[in-house]
């Protein structure tokens, strides 16, 4: 697909190459975009400190996990960031587990 600038979800792997490639599944991007760094909604990014773009972008299902039953993920969701439903709480936000 040529274009000047990727829609969401796609990427130039080179800025002035004209060529949006798909984002890798579970990943998505913002527009104009030359790589793919978070993900889609629906899953959430579990990282450590050390985790770079790059390692995302190499193995996308190592780090984006599907979101938890009862709970919503928006695109861009870390763990940290998962919303909880009502009538459910979690232990900390650095848990994915959810409880009734």
């Amino acid at each position: 697909d040529s274009c000047d600038a990727c829609e969401a979800g796609r990427y130039a792997a080179n800025a002035d190459q004209g060529l949006c490639n798909r984002c890798p599944h579970p990943l998505s991007s913002v527009n104009g975009s030359t790589t793919c760094s978070f993900c889609m909604e629906d899953f959430y990014l579990l990282t450590t400190a050390n985790t770079t773009a790059d390692d995302i972008f190499k193995s996308p299902t190592e780090y984006c996990k599907p979101c938890p039953p009862n709970a919503d993920c928006p695109r861009n969701t870390t763990r940290e960031g998962i919303i909880v439903l009502r009538g459910y709480w979690r232990a900390s936000s650095s848990s994915s587990v959810l409880t009734k």
